[in-house]
């Protein structure tokens, strides 16, 4: 179970909205002036905050720091979706179109093509999955 530390800023009825800050490995690094990646993060606000629905049967305050949970197995299904099931998309569409067209524009169009439609069913079967219990983040604790 992957662990994180929130704050609660609204409930109603068994329902806790709460926020939790991303972490950047840029802050602690000894490189971080000389590094193009802690620049780009900074340029493209990668310190976002997350905001969840979290049900829970404890009663919670607005302020109060809570902890959240997400199960690995639900992440690491995440990453295979978003990360390795389109890079074997690209592989296998570069294989296959260099093997059907002989233009390099056409086999570039159809490995577009063909990335894109992944990406597309990735859209529509993560809207599926986002309502499942093991996607959910849930609550673990209250912090005193």
């Amino acid at each position: 179970m992957l662990i994180e530390s929130a704050v609660v800023i609204d409930y109603q009825s068994g329902m806790a909205t709460v926020k939790c800050q991303s972490k950047s490995a840029c802050g602690s690094c000894a490189a971080k002036a000389a590094c193009g990646s802690s620049v780009l993060s900074e340029l493209t606000g990668e310190h976002n905050e997350h905001i969840f629905t979290v049900q829970t049967i404890t009663p919670v305050a607005i302020g109060q720091r809570v902890e959240i949970g997400l199960p690995e197995r639900s992440l690491l299904q995440s990453v295979w979706l978003v990360y390795v099931l389109p890079l074997l998309a690209i592989l296998l569409s570069t294989f296959i179109g260099s093997q059907l067209f002989q233009h390099e524009l056409l086999i570039a169009a159809f490995i577009f093509f063909c990335t894109a439609i992944v990406f597309l069913a990735i859209r529509f079967y993560t809207k599926k999955i986002q309502k499942k219990s093991a996607f959910q983040p849930i609550l673990i604790r209250v912090c005193h």
